[in-house]
């Protein structure tokens, strides 16, 4: 099995934390292994354990927080697959494609969630972050069991 990183690219303010924490809540709804929780103010750092494939799920994608650390830690724990949010230049950008990507020899998926930002239409919004949701664990399965 190769080693993946799903990266939830975008610029500031658009809810991909929201919905990387959408995956995070389908990965625990679905009873896989949760190893490790951390909660980062209002940011999910996790691993799931699945059959001994380890995932790491981090929602923080913002420069200058601690998505540089997760994605050292998930390195450390031995993560084959790891989600996270991602900018679309600078350091987050650099983590996911210099350190995992070039020196961890991951391949990277470059994903966006679904958008809808109108006023008022949050529940559209959790709509939309479900079915990303459902998407990327279906990604991370087919994964698994070798379709890719």
């Amino acid at each position: 099995m190769r080693k993946l990183v799903i990266a939830n690219r975008g610029t500031g303010g658009i809810g991909k934390s929201s919905a990387i924490k959408a995956v995070y809540m389908l990965l625990k709804d679905k009873g896989y292994t949760l190893v490790k929780e951390v909660w980062q103010g209002g940011d999910i750092m996790a691993v799931f354990d699945v059959n001994g494939v380890k995932i790491g799920i981090s929602s923080q994608g913002d420069p200058n927080f601690c998505m540089e650390y997760n994605m050292e830690a998930f390195v450390k724990a031995g993560c084959m697959i790891i989600v996270t949010a991602c900018r679309m230049k600078g350091d987050t950008y650099r983590k996911v494609t210099d350190y995992l990507g070039k020196k961890n020899d991951y391949d990277i998926i470059w994903y966006g969630h679904y958008v809808y930002k109108v006023l008022g239409a949050e529940k559209v919004q959790e709509i939309f972050n479900k079915a990303y949701a459902e998407h990327v664990v279906k990604l991370i399965e087919d994964c698994m069991s070798g379709k890719f």
